[in-house]
């Protein structure tokens, strides 16, 4: 029986779970269970379905031979969306007939082992900013005028930790304001190494439409399985050119302790130096 036209690509979902991770790359599934990573081509697969509690697991049935049913892999995952999506990309990727002897031999197993432009300012971003600048002046006159040379120079001065400030605190608001969005509504996938620049690295992963966008690694995340040429990657299917890398609870918790330590020293400065001055002189 003549099987489907096989589709142009394969988005590169992928589902981790408790030590064991399964992905698509190219027309196989990556199968990673106890240090053994497997490759296992489409034409292998006879089927795939979600099972389990809260169908978040997925299980892989190849193709038997010879009467005798093939071998059958089950991945216990932890989201069931993205278990869906992966059954539903291997079930209308799959050929419709067996291969000659079966899916088995057809498996691999294998040890584990440029500068974006400026953005532009936006109108509002410009008021934002002007607006700003007026308040700084107009601090710094009026503390001029009718305060203390100490006061007007430490108005004056704590700019500087209001900068230092926003240069620990502001990406690091923005990042975790990215994660919460896309842990509830995100797609985990695979992104595959793709060129150095100096010590970045950048990665490209495959969106559920075909796109192809490329991510700079955070120069934390862990390579899958130990690999440093694959990474899992999480992108808003909304904006599948925005995604982030997935990084250890252990990463996220010492960076968040780090931020809220030096970010919240610099912005006790910067309130002192500037508007408690300004509460002086009204007292």
């Amino acid at each position: 029986m003549p099987g489907r036209p096989e589709p142009a690509f394969l988005p590169s979902i992928t589902l981790r779970g408790y030590g064991d991770s399964i992905w698509l790359e190219g027309r196989a599934v990556l199968l990673e269970q106890k240090g053994t990573r497997r490759r296992i081509p489409l034409a292998a697969v006879e089927g795939a379905r979600t099972v389990g509690a809260g169908q978040r697991s997925v299980e892989i049935s190849l193709w038997g031979g010879d009467g005798v049913p093939g071998p059958v892999f089950v991945v216990e995952g932890r989201h069931a969306d993205q278990a869906d999506r992966l059954v539903e990309v291997i079930n209308r990727a799959r050929p419709q007939s067996a291969p000659p002897g079966g899916g088995a031999g057809l498996v691999e197993e294998m040890p584990v082992g440029p500068v974006a432009g400026r953005k532009r300012m936006s109108p509002r971003e410009r008021i934002a900013l002007l607006a700003v600048l007026v308040v700084y002046v107009m601090g710094a006159v009026v503390l001029a005028v009718f305060g203390e040379p100490v006061q007007a120079l430490l108005w004056v001065c704590g700019v500087m930790p209001v900068l230092l400030c926003l240069i620990i605190a502001g990406p690091a608001v923005v990042n975790a304001r990215d994660r919460l969005v896309l842990r509830k509504r995100g797609v985990a996938v695979v992104a595959l190494f793709d060129r150095a620049h100096g010590r970045r690295r950048f990665f490209k992963y495959t969106d559920l439409d075909g796109g192809v966008h490329e991510i700079k690694a955070d120069y934390a995340v862990r390579g899958l399985g130990g690999d440093p040429h694959r990474i899992d990657v999480v992108y808003d299917p909304r904006r599948p050119q925005k995604a982030v890398c997935s990084l250890a609870v252990s990463t996220l918790v010492f960076r968040t302790v780090g931020v809220c330590l030096f970010g919240g020293l610099f912005l006790l400065m910067a309130l002192l130096m500037m508007p408690f001055q300004l509460l002086l002189l009204v007292l």
